[in-house]
């Protein structure tokens, strides 16, 4: 947390660094995610399947908690249907409603694409001594519960 007594320019100068570093690991870890194996995965369709991994979802569900629009879900829903990574539910008329479930090579393209992520992360870390390495696991924790604080206290319906 930043005290109020930190200078304005080393606030500005941790804010513009994470500006520049923080796009830089979504991209590297959305390219671990869609390159090689069997199971080439976009960034929308990893965050999909690790939702349904915790249990059957609605795409309107899905839509909320990956916060974006039902038709991205369900064109996103189409393209794994069709991979034979999640199955629809047999439940009900209407797609939105349909409850939809990971399927095993779900699970499989799901851990293929957490696997290459985590070497992507591993071989970058590999470049800090192990002084950077301590420091940025206890920076990293702390945004981890500040992020959890702000999920927690905002209003219902706004996270």
């Amino acid at each position: 947390m930043i005290s109020s007594a930190q200078a304005p320019e080393a606030v500005d100068g941790d804010v513009v660094l994470a500006l520049e570093v923080l796009p830089a690991i979504v991209r590297l870890v959305s390219h671990a995610t869609a390159d090689g194996s069997q199971y080439p995965l976009t960034m929308t369709q990893y965050r999909l399947l690790r939702r349904l991994d915790r249990g059957p979802r609605r795409t309107c569900d899905l839509a909320a908690a990956l916060d974006v629009t039902p038709t991205t879900v369900s064109a996103t829903i189409d393209t794994l249907v069709r991979r034979g990574l999640v199955e629809r539910l047999p439940r009900g008329d209407d797609r939105r409603t349909v409850p939809l479930a990971i399927t095993v090579p779900g699970r499989e393209a799901l851990a293929a694409g957490r696997a290459r992520q985590a070497a992507a992360l591993r071989e970058l870390g590999a470049g800090l001594s192990p002084h950077e390495r301590r420091a940025l696991t206890t920076g990293l924790s702390g945004v981890a519960r500040a992020l959890r604080f702000r999920e927690a206290s905002a209003p219902a319906g706004s996270a």
